[in-house]
């Protein structure tokens, strides 16, 4: 996969994705500007992440699809937004199209384009995402064309934070004291629910009462979608913020928090975006492949004792109505990684200021 032999003027990024995959997809922003820092960059996207686009510099361009109707059991609407994509793309030129896709299906987008080049992830004299490397430095393989000792590992651009009506309201709550954000829902994308990554939402009730037990403020936060949260914690002291924040603005309730607790889905993803510490929840799906690797992440996987774990190819999980290895993560085990956070956090060398 060799890079291109001009530099590249014109580029279009083909990423449709949930909020988790396009985050992970960032960091090869980074290497694009670095290689081709005078380019005009577009983003192809779903309309559940545009939010998140339109937050991140070094894109020049969005544009949009209705992911709900490409991902619809209705075939005559799936069919539909193909060919209203095609009228949006219809007669554009690119120097360079990045299929950031393994999925071959993903190409029928690209069919009315003009380009010089198309580069497809995972394709080349080595098939991917490889098992065990991160996706994000999957996808800046793609660009950079480098799978030896010469590849370099970039970080994603960082996001411009929101300062909302609820990144007020939760320093008001805070009153402060440290907070700690729970997702307990997410696992989501236009395709399909994935309930099988979720920690279940008892333990997550628990945890706030154990927090707020410590003198910790609890904020749970989610999308609209996810009422059934809300209900869940009604009796505790947690605040409340499911449903209320763009993408933007939840990334500035998460910059705001000392830490973050949450399963692997689109929260856990931007609140490394804000270098906010997480303590990531990982069962089904291998932490080597979409846990970041340069944030403060601490993994909990007792699951990987099971012979069954972790059981996403990718494509499909297993058909399993018991995800034991979610469950196997204890609450005591959630609250020590919290505590060593907490202790770095009020460390005398993180307290002393910069000169």
């Amino acid at each position: 996969m060799a890079t291109p032999s001009l530099p590249a003027r014109t580029i279009l990024i083909v990423k449709v994705a949930a909020v988790g995959d396009a985050v992970m997809a960032l960091p090869m922003l980074s290497a694009l500007r670095a290689m081709h820092p005078d380019a005009h960059l577009t983003w192809l996207c779903g309309k559940s992440i545009r939010p998140l686009l339109d937050a991140i510099p070094g894109i020049d361009a969005v544009r949009e699809i209705d992911d709900s109707r490409l991902f619809s059991r209705n075939r005559a609407q799936r069919v539909a937004e193909v060919v209203r994509t095609w009228r949006v793309l219809k007669g554009k030129t690119f120097d360079l199209v990045l299929l950031a896709h393994r999925d071959r299906r993903y190409r029928l987008l690209t069919l009315p384009l003009r380009y010089r080049e198309l580069r497809k992830l995972g394709a080349g004299r080595r098939a991917g995402p490889l098992c065990g490397r991160s996706h994000a430095d999957e996808y800046v393989r793609m660009v950079t064309g480098l799978d030896d000792w010469h590849a370099q590992r970039f970080a994603p651009p960082q996001p411009t934070i929101v300062e909302s009506a609820a990144s007020g309201e939760l320093i008001r709550f805070a009153a402060g004291r440290p907070v700690v954000a729970l997702a307990p829902g997410g696992a989501r994308n236009a395709a399909r629910t994935s309930p099988l990554k979720r920690w279940p939402l008892d333990r997550y009730v628990r945890l706030a009462e154990r927090l707020a037990h410590r003198g910790f403020g609890v904020v749970v936060v989610g999308d609209p979608t996810e009422a059934w949260v809300s209900d869940a914690f009604g009796q505790t002291a947690a605040l409340d913020l499911v449903g209320r924040t763009t993408i933007p603005e939840l990334l500035g309730v998460l910059a705001r928090c000392a830490a973050t607790v949450a399963h692997d889905s689109g929260p856990l993803h931007l609140a490394t975006l804000t270098g906010c510490p997480v303590v990531a929840l990982f069962g089904p799906t291998h932490p080597d492949a979409f846990a970041a690797r340069d944030r403060p992440v601490h993994v909990l996987w007792p699951g990987q004792q099971l012979p069954c774990a972790p059981c996403y190819d990718g494509r499909e999980f297993a058909a399993c109505d018991n995800n034991l290895c979610m469950q196997m993560i204890e609450i005591d085990d959630v609250m020590h990684r919290l505590d060593g956070f907490m202790q770095a956090r009020l460390a005398p060398d993180a307290r002393r200021p910069r000169s």
